[in-house]
């Protein structure tokens, strides 16, 4: 019998070719982008989940408070916060800190060679069995409990020395006071591609005691990450109120001011923290979720397109199901033989969507910023998923159909009078509705996506990057020294327009810059406590990067440096730190007095706002101060001409000045273009998903398109003989379809309204929203009917009538 079965469902699929293609290719679209998405997914999930402590840690963090505002969130905290709550709080059972070190790396001298390390932390002897770090090599006795102890991890091994028999060697971190000489005494597995807090070096926290000047009782600096260990009989919910006591302890022991101690867990990081000095960017879970809502709609679009061709096409199966129960078939067998053809096109497209998915994993892993190697088809849970989703394609695509072609009246069908029919209409122009409007939903946002991205790159930052090389300081006390001479060489390149000296530059985040919180005006009444970022300046800075100056007068030579022991500071400020101390214009904050640190500084000049970040943030309160000191960046702007030969002079020049330090560099535009990169991605994967919806739909549309047609063929022969003109044949067979997609409109217009504004929201410099945004999805959609429907009605139109007649 089964035999039987399949002979007859091979039949069905040879005997009309465009039909089963039609299903078999919108089902496979449909359930790889199901697969892929859902494995993408997966993987933003899984964050932390390699540790098994990962439900119990808790990462401390700031808020910084003015009054009962937040206005500001840090994820760094003081030092001393984590043994204090693990001393204090009962619910704590071990501790962790985390320092990072040399933002953004850290120069390593290995012998006569010098490297550039990234990710570099210090951090307490806990640190390896809270996040699950075994030892490759090496022993947990006495493990980073002395200064100067170094953990590498198996990359960072084998690239410094081939060889994980790395310990008891030594490598050093030279600094412009001193050098410090760290002993190798462990190896570790490199940090899984999962985890907020990845490293390729950490050395002991007791390092950074004695000889990177912190203190264990330093309540004034939080540059510290703290993670807390929870008992395990301890709720979070519990935790988190005796924080509330915890934070009301600090404060009446006067450990901290307008700071709030804030607990969070690690699981919850990477989806759902976006606060100052993150360990890297991360993931957003209303664009995870969302992006997975949308490849189910695209999946449940091939589900719909299934459903409605094969119930479309009851009329030519109807005589075939009406002869079967004449000769004994029942309602069961006639449902088997139903599912059993609805079985055999899964099966097919199942197979082509796994060949789909390897076409495209390179490509989707490059787009949705997966870690490279990432791979599918050795994790169980990807062919579970394609078992799961073709169980369900199966049972959601042969219900209906099996239903609805196992009901007919065998009298009925055999009279010829089940033509007139109407079941299964409503519903069937209910799922086309459906499909439309999800159509145009997808557009719509694709559209706003788009403009969105576009408004922000080309927003006016206030600063210009163009022909701009940033080179990072080299090491040691003779780069202080060295620097005239490489700045001048420089100068004396034709295409060198300027040079000049900072601690960070814009586009490189938020975390490269300082903090404090308190600044006020001396003359201030009342006293406020906003989060001011600090940054270090020469001369050459505002010139160099464009910056206008709005008031007042630039740093020159004879002004102090800020951050030196001196009454006489000068500041240069920008508009939104006037706003934060309601100064009404720039010219009236020259010369103004404020109180910095117990000092005393004065306003020098104003700056207008630049988007030190990209403008999907706010404007951020920016106080400049004067520094002549090669300790951080140079940034090196060109005339013109090629960008190799720029790197290249540029690499000489540093060579030649510096050769006891390893070159690094970047250009400036391409390091802020990074903070582009996740709407980019986002843009990128969700036009993709758009691009498969439409592409579902259009096959669902041409295959009810020719059905439609094939079964008026007839009429359209007779219309054409007593006088009707083509426009007419597809006006009128169309119109149907006109109405379908406009209630589609009409459905999916608010919806898609409603989802654009919410997404919006997300972005302080954002598109404002125009009617063609709308209008044009719509047109395309009934464009897209026009077309599918006016070009098989003009093929069948032009036909000699005598063969339309013959045609039935």
């Amino acid at each position: 019998m089964l035999t039987n079965y399949l002979k007859i469902a091979l039949r069905i699929f040879r005997k009309d070719t465009t039909f089963s293609l039609i299903n078999v290719v919108g089902l496979a679209t449909g359930l790889a982008v199901a697969l892929l998405i859902i494995q993408y997914v997966r993987f933003e999930l899984s964050y932390e989940k390699t540790n098994p402590l990962a439900n119990r840690i808790v990462r401390l963090t700031l808020d910084y408070m003015n009054g009962g505002t937040v206005n500001s969130q840090d994820t760094e905290t003081n030092p001393p916060v984590g043994p204090k709550a693990r001393r204090e709080m009962s619910e704590v059972v071990n501790y962790t800190r985390a320092y990072p070190i040399g933002e953004p790396n850290v120069t390593v001298q290995i012998g006569e060679k010098y490297y550039l390390v990234d990710n570099v932390f210090a951090v307490d002897s806990s640190f390896f069995s809270m996040f699950n770090y075994p030892l490759l090599r090496g022993s947990r006795t006495n493990l980073f409990t002395r200064p100067r102890q170094v953990v590498l991890t198996k990359t960072m091994a084998l690239t410094y020395f081939n060889t994980l028999e790395v310990l008891g060697k030594t490598l050093k971190i030279p600094k412009p006071e001193n050098t410090v000489l760290l002993e190798v005494v462990g190896v570790v597995p490199d940090s899984p591609a999962n985890t907020h807090l990845k490293f390729d070096m950490l050395f002991s926290y007791p390092t950074m005691l004695s000889d990177f000047n912190e203190r264990e009782d330093n309540w004034d600096g939080n540059n510290t990450l703290t993670y807390l260990q929870l008992a395990d009989n301890a709720s979070y919910e519990g935790f988190t109120k005796s924080l509330v006591a915890f934070n009301n302890r600090l404060i009446s022991e006067k450990k901290v001011r307008n700071h709030r101690v804030i607990g969070q867990k690690i699981g919850d990081i990477h989806l759902y923290s976006h606060k100052n000095f993150e360990t890297e960017p991360n993931g957003e879970a209303r664009s995870v979720y969302f992006l997975l809502g949308v490849a189910f709609l695209v999946l449940l679009s091939a589900l719909v397109n299934y459903v409605n061709l094969t119930t479309s096409k009851a009329l030519d199966r109807a005589r075939e199901i009406g002869m079967r129960k004449v000769v004994g078939s029942t309602q069961n067998q006639i449902r088997t033989q139903i599912f059993i053809e609805t079985v055999l096109v899964n099966v097919v497209a199942g197979a082509l969507s796994v060949g789909l998915v390897v076409a495209l994993r390179p490509v989707f892993v490059e787009v949705a910023g997966l870690p490279e190697g990432f791979t599918v088809f050795r994790d169980v849970f990807f062919w579970e998923s394609v078992g799961a989703f073709l169980l369900l394609s199966v049972v959601l695509s042969g219900f209906y159909p099996a239903f609805v072609l196992s009901s007919f009246d065998p009298i009925a069908v055999l009279k010829g009078n089940f033509s007139r029919s109407t079941k299964g209409v409503f519903l069937r122009k209910s799922l086309v509705v459906f499909q439309f409007a999800i159509t145009l939903i997808l557009l719509v946002q694709t559209f706003a996506v788009y403009r969105q991205v576009n408004f922000l790159r080309q927003q006016n930052l206030g600063v210009n990057m163009d022909r701009t090389l940033v080179v990072k300081a080299p090491v040691g006390n003779k780069a202080r020294k060295d620097y005239d001479t490489f700045r001048q060489m420089l100068l004396n390149q034709s295409q060198v327009k300027a040079v000049s000296l900072s601690g960070t530059v814009p586009g490189m985040g938020s975390t490269q810059m300082n903090t404090t919180t308190g600044i006020n005006l001396s003359d201030v009444v009342k006293k406020t406590s906003y989060n001011y970022y600090l940054t270090q300046i020469d001369t050459s800075f505002i010139g160099l990067m464009g910056i206008k100056l709005l008031a007042g007068k630039n740093f020159d030579a004879t002004t102090r440096p800020g951050f030196a022991d001196t009454t006489d500071r000068q500041l240069i400020v920008n508009e939104e730190t006037l706003r934060l101390w309601e100064i009404p214009t720039p010219e009236e904050a020259i010369g103004k007095r404020v109180d910095l640190w117990g000092r005393k500084a004065t306003i020098r000049g104003v700056v207008k706002n630049y988007h030190y970040e990209s403008p999907k943030a706010a404007y951020i309160p920016i106080i400049h101060m004067y520094s002549p000191t090669f300790d951080s960046f140079a940034s090196v702007k060109f005339a013109g001409g090629n960008a190799k030969e720029q790197l290249a002079t540029l690499k000489t020049v540093y060579e030649a000045n510096f050769p006891y330090s390893p070159f690094s560099y970047f250009f400036m535009d391409s390091e802020y273009d990074k903070q582009y990169k996740a709407d980019d991605r986002f843009q990128q994967v969700f036009g993709a998903l758009t691009g498969f919806a439409i592409l579902i739909s259009c096959l669902g549309l041409f295959g009810l398109a020719t059905f439609t047609v094939s079964k008026r063929t007839k009429e359209i022969g007779i219309r054409k003989v007593i006088g009707a003109s083509t426009t007419n044949l597809m006006i009128l067979l169309s119109k149907d379809f006109i109405k379908t997609a406009l209630l589609a409109i009409l459905i999916g217009l608010p919806v898609t309204y409603f989802l654009v504004i919410n997404w919006l929201a997300n972005y302080a410099a954002r598109i404002e929203l125009s009617w063609w945004l709308f209008a044009a999805p719509a047109l395309f959609i009934l464009l897209l009917v026009l077309v599918s429907i006016g070009s098989k009605t003009i093929a069948t139109a032009l036909m000699n009538p005598v063969k339309s007649l013959r045609s039935e």
